[in-house]
């Protein structure tokens, strides 16, 4: 089913970076993408006025450690563009990471299946990273040309590539009011959030092989103790639990109501 749905683009792009931002320029230029630049919040250079204007920590609890100047700079990025799609009243936008490579096939993604998939969920995640305990399947809620739109019990990470109805644009910027982990960990948890999520498969973003502009996290951080390690896991098997939940409501839904278009309301 071709479609006629033109989706805007903004792209989070830090000044400093501005190869990234050529190259993510060109690409979507080529691939017929209306875009726009939003200028990245370097929490590096503005760390002081942050903490002053934002008066909370930011502390990622699940690892017990403060969140990265990198972390707290992208999470405040994110925000900041959904901001715009909510302000200028768009049914659905794309945000991009400046680090965004594209599959050939995406300019098809683009036009063909992306608007379809927007009707079946508030967002549609098109890039990811597969970690040992992510899913690379999930619950098939519609097979486009390019991709299939699934819900995985366990999201991939990644924050690079997504799409969002204006409806969850306003609901994400509820759920992130409070900074308490990485802005990929809150995108993918829906069992948290309670916003329609959906991941393509296979993803049709990938990130390109850039320097990371968020700080390497600690990797000689101590083990974890006995009671926490067991906190942990019965943490992860709630999660799971409320994930089998939520998709099972979510195909009930879909049953009886139907594919709903995206809100502008």
């Amino acid at each position: 089913m071709a479609t006629d749905a033109t989706i805007p683009a903004f792209v989070i792009n830090l000044d400093r970076d501005v190869a990234r931002w050529q190259d993510i320029s060109s690409a979507l230029t080529r691939l017929g993408i209306p875009f726009e630049r939003l200028p990245a919040i370097d929490a590096r250079k503005r760390a002081m006025l942050i903490r002053r204007v934002i008066r909370r920590e930011f502390h990622f609890a699940p690892a017990n450690r403060p969140m990265k100047a990198g972390e707290i700079g992208c999470y405040l990025s994110h925000i900041a563009a959904l901001k715009r799609i909510v302000r200028r009243n768009l049914p659905m936008a794309i945000i991009f990471e400046d680090d965004a490579a594209f599959d050939e096939r995406f300019a098809q993604f683009y036009r063909r299946d992306l608007p379809r998939f927007l009707m079946k969920s508030d967002i549609v995640k098109f890039e990811g990273i597969h970690y040992a305990h992510t899913s690379k399947s999930g619950v098939s809620l519609v097979k486009g040309e390019t991709a299939q739109l699934v819900v995985p019990l366990k999201p991939a990470l990644g924050s690079a590539a997504y799409a969002v109805t204006r409806k969850g644009a306003v609901e994400l910027i509820r759920a992130l009011s409070v900074a308490d982990r990485p802005l990929d960990h809150k995108l993918v948890y829906y069992d948290r959030h309670g916003i329609d999520f959906a991941e393509t498969q296979p993803f049709l973003v990938s990130q390109a092989a850039y320097e990371s502009s968020i700080e390497l996290r600690n990797l000689d951080a101590p083990p974890l103790q006995p009671t926490e390690r067991l906190r942990q896991g019965l943490a992860s098997i709630a999660r799971g639990t409320k994930r089998i939940t939520y998709v099972a409501r979510l195909l009930v839904k879909r049953r009886l109501l139907g594919a709903k278009s995206p809100s502008v309301a």
